[in-house]
């Protein structure tokens, strides 16, 4: 089904809400925007935005339309609304004046980060450099399979993500001092040939198949934390149809198998849910938590979107810290397996900003999450992809790759 709602009703609905509390507004939007995001593929097609604009417009004239290599990933059922909306998010941004929420109390400041877990009470975290210790007993070198090579995690918040189709583009962040470690989905650094990433520690995200198996997954996690990982990703957004998709049972019962088995060897996320409502997003993680009673986490992985077509860049910002300091800060309070674990915000971004809006976004959220105490690490989607950090042309750092680099 094709999302139908015109731009003239959607400016009519975020001008509506503009006079509501931010809470509200957090609200409204996020039900909005996931319209597109969670029903559909659309962030595929975002990823590999040059292809989507090639196709998706002959695609929804005629659906005979071959389908390219990196847009396979999206089910054929929801290509017409996954096209629909990547045309209206890649549509010029909204001149409106965007209304301000206002910005949520910070929790206090402080320039150093631990991921592992502490004897003290959520949301206000002693920090450590420390981390988890290391206690297997693989060699230090890693497999063919997980080249666990670059730069050893340097205690920072702030990671990259890539993928098989991100070639060398990690090259334009090697200067860089902010970048701490890198993630692509899978338990493989170097995902195809060619793809490089050296910039600092890598973090295995679990992905198995129809059967919840994966065989090559525990020796090259074994492998990678010996070489330094510092964390453990489990699911990738079990509760979106378009990516892992997992019912909460399957969820816990891959957690159980795959990452639960490193405990206090690295520090372990939960599995990483969307800013969705209803029975996705932390509604999932409560069901989910109801299956995984035993299961250890120091980590709590959230992922947040919002469209651009629904907000603006400073609502955007809002509704970030809106997300981490109320809602997953209430979901941490009621669980006692969360109410000594830090946030990680596994994937964030303003769909359909322009470059310049896209820093500007940055510019106004990456200090605050560097010094909130409760904000373990990050990772801006954003990503090493033209059109995202790297520059249409793929020959340097886009506006937003550049803030990224150096704010």
């Amino acid at each position: 089904m094709r999302f139908l709602a015109s731009p003239s009703i959607l400016l009519t609905l975020s001008v509506l809400t503009c006079g509501i509390s931010s809470a509200a507004v957090h609200h409204v939007h996020r039900r909005a925007s996931l319209v597109c995001y969670e029903d559909n593929s659309l962030r595929t097609l975002q990823r590999f935005s040059s292809d989507a604009a090639a196709f998706c417009p002959k695609y929804l004239q005629s659906s005979s339309e071959p389908l390219p290599r990196n847009l396979v990933e999206v089910p054929v059922t929801r290509l017409s609304s996954a096209c629909t909306c990547f045309q209206k998010t890649a549509a010029p941004s909204p001149t409106w004046a965007s209304a301000v929420a206002p910005t949520p109390t910070s929790i206090s400041s402080v320039k150093t980060t631990s991921w592992s877990t502490s004897a003290s009470v959520a949301p206000e975290l002693p920090t450590s450099t420390a981390l988890p210790p290391t206690t297997t007993s693989e060699p230090t070198s890693a497999p063919n399979s997980v080249r666990a090579v670059g730069k050893a995690y340097n205690g920072g918040k702030r990671g990259l993500v890539y993928d098989w189709n991100s070639q060398d583009y990690s090259k334009f962040f090697k200067n860089s001092n902010k970048i701490a470690f890198g993630s692509n989905w899978r338990e493989k650094r170097i995902p195809a040939p060619g793809v490089t990433f050296d910039n600092g520690a890598y973090v295995p995200t679990i992905h198995v198949d129809g059967n919840l198996k994966n065989d090559g997954w525990l020796n090259a996690v074994k492998a990678l934390i010996a070489s330094g990982t510092p964390m453990i990703y489990a699911s990738n957004e079990p509760d979106n149809q378009g990516q892992a998709n997992l019912t909460p049972a399957q969820a816990a019962t891959v957690y159980k198998n795959f990452v639960q088995p490193f405990k206090g060897q690295a520090a372990l996320a939960s599995p990483a849910i969307t800013n969705g409502g209803g029975a996705t997003g932390l509604g999932f993680l409560e069901n989910f938590v109801g299956q995984c009673r035993d299961c250890h986490f120091d980590i709590i992985n959230v992922h947040h979107y919002v469209n651009r077509w629904d907000v603006g860049v400073d609502q955007a910002v809002s509704a970030v810290k809106s997300f981490l300091t109320k809602d997953v800060a209430a979901f941490q309070a009621k669980h006692p397996q969360f109410q000594n674990t830090k946030i990680c915000i596994g994937e964030f971004w303003l769909w359909g900003a322009s470059d310049e809006e896209g820093a500007d976004y940055l510019r106004k959220l990456l200090p605050w999450l560097d010094g909130n105490s409760n904000v373990a690490c990050y990772q801006a989607f954003g990503g090493l992809w033209k059109g995202n950090f790297i520059n249409s042309a793929g020959t340097g750092l886009s506006r937003s790759g550049q803030v990224y680099h150096d704010l």
